[in-house]
């Protein structure tokens, strides 16, 4: 029978990009998708019928992480790796902020840890690619992590212990609140709002990685443009008439609508609350929306999806912002951690 307990996905923050660190933090996810990668070099010799050598080429690895949302250690840290810059609040774990460091030349790198109920592998080097997270009715609020990095290392490791620093429960869609124009609150957001999810994503450069005399990848690969895109979906199709916080109204998004907000005042701005002393609000201070889509059918309530890019706020000076509050242990304390650090 199975052994659950050897099945684990770890991580650690790396001082030299590529050089395999410890295990810091565990995550409570539900899977993981990673594996080795490598080019198949063959050489056609025209003197004979078939291919007699072969040997391999660039060497990567990549993956993801998939579980529910809650703020603990391991998917803030992972959060932050799209973010850069993290700012503690106060009280430890009470209102720490991830901001965009837009003057940062690299984002941090990670070895992440895999127990797969034999041996641990390891995968060093490995940047987020992107962090999603959707929140959907009857459910609970889902999270995903893609990351790539250097290869894998050959020596298997043995199999560790998985601890964990957070003993709260996840997020669900009760405690999801979503506003427009302003932040949300447990008290202050839409009631039409079905779902929504979002994305950053960092565009890697994972082709000019690599150089002559290396099999993998010599430096972290290269943040491209940032892309911060969502979706969100109205129980209804949202007209003059229904809008009670400023939810974005069908009227003005077929004309095709920007609404360029504050950080008081954030053009989209989502809450994801367990209880109040663990929870995330990101808020999009400009977004464009995109053009909506409400049909109606013999079968099925008409309802109105909505796609949206945030943009960088020049005023703000970001793009997007999240405060959070978490009763994790590494969080809080007299020695809670810097993800700066």
């Amino acid at each position: 029978m199975t052994t659950f307990k050897n099945r684990y996905v770890a991580l650690g923050k790396e001082s030299t990009y590529g050089t395999a660190v410890s295990a810091t933090t565990y995550g409570e996810m539900d899977d993981e998708s990673f594996s080795e990668e490598f080019d198949m070099l063959n050489r056609d010799d025209m003197n004979l019928f078939a291919t007699e050598k072969i040997t391999t080429g660039k060497h990567s690895s990549s993956g993801s992480v998939n579980g529910v949302y809650q703020p603990d250690f391991f998917i803030m840290t992972l959060i932050h790796g799209v973010f850069g810059r993290h700012t503690p609040g106060g009280t430890a774990g009470v209102d720490d902020k991830l901001e965009h460091d837009v003057n940062a030349s690299v984002l941090p790198s990670y070895t992440i840890r895999v127990g797969r109920d034999d041996k641990e592998i390891v995968y060093p080097g490995q940047v987020v690619e992107s962090i999603s997270i959707s929140a959907n009715v009857g459910e609970y609020v889902m999270f995903s992590a893609s990351l790539v990095g250097c290869k894998t290392e050959t020596s298997l490791g043995t199999l560790a212990t998985a601890t964990h620093t957070y003993s709260g429960d996840a997020a669900v869609f009760v405690g999801a609140y979503v506003n427009f124009e302003d932040q949300a609150t447990s008290s202050a957001f839409s009631s039409l709002v079905q779902s929504i999810d979002f994305e950053i994503k960092t565009n890697r450069d994972v082709d000019n990685t690599f150089t002559l005399g290396h099999q993998t990848y010599k430096r972290a690969p290269p943040m491209q443009r940032l892309e911060v895109t969502g979706n969100v979906t109205f129980h209804k199709a949202v007209l003059n008439a229904d809008v009670a916080v400023d939810e974005p109204k069908f009227e003005e998004l077929i004309a095709g609508h920007l609404n360029d907000g504050t950080a008081a005042n954030p053009a989209i701005s989502i809450l994801l609350e367990v209880d109040s002393n663990n929870k995330a609000r990101f808020d999009f201070f400009s977004v464009h929306y995109g053009t909506p889509s409400t049909n109606v059918s013999g079968r099925d309530t008409q309802t109105m999806s909505v796609p949206f890019t945030a943009l960088y706020d020049v005023g703000e000076g970001q793009i997007a912002l999240c405060t959070f509050s978490s009763e994790d242990t590494k969080f809080k304390g007299g020695g809670a951690v810097d993800l700066d650090a």
